[in-house]
């Protein structure tokens, strides 16, 4: 089963992007997007300031063997928070290194009433190829987020 395209050449690309939304004092609110094609999905995440450039830190260099694993979460999982979810493990599938992600996203709707609000309404899960020279790039942008800030990263899927 191919995905619907209606006509905008980007909406379908392969990748996860990030992207700074809006931020204070105290937490930054992302918009995390990905789709490997077949499925996508996006959630609205908040996190500590620092959380951006600890994702660079944390993936830079990714993968240095066959064995290699990094994981990072944005926001909460589950009922009675606000926000959105994404978890992504960072692997190879294997003996030769070819890196993969694994994403999961649980998305909240907060136009819904108030009794269903915290609950997560839409959820995805997918995996997807990736290039270590693509970790590279994208692992360049998030250090640029602050509170003031504006921006996006973008790790293109293979």
């Amino acid at each position: 089963m191919r995905p619907i395209h209606r006509g905008n050449s980007d909406r379908w690309r392969a990748g996860l992007e990030v992207t700074f939304r809006w931020g204070d004092a105290d937490v930054l609110e992302l918009f995390i997007s990905a789709s490997n094609k077949t499925f996508s999905g996006g959630a609205s995440p908040y996190v500590d300031l620092g959380k951006p450039a600890n994702v660079a830190a944390i993936l830079q260099g990714f993968p240095k063997s066959a064995s290699d694993v990094r994981e990072l979460e944005f926001g909460t999982s589950g009922d009675g928070f606000a926000g959105g979810y994404v978890h992504l493990r960072f692997s190879c599938r294997d003996h030769a290194a070819h890196a993969i992600v694994e994403i999961q996203m649980e998305s909240k709707n907060e136009t819904r009433t108030d009794a269903q609000w915290n609950n997560a309404c839409e959820t995805v899960h997918f995996f997807a190829s990736i290039e270590p020279g693509a970790v590279d790039d994208f692992v360049r942008e998030p250090r640029k987020f602050d509170k003031d800030g504006r921006g996006s990263a973008w790790l293109r899927f293979s």
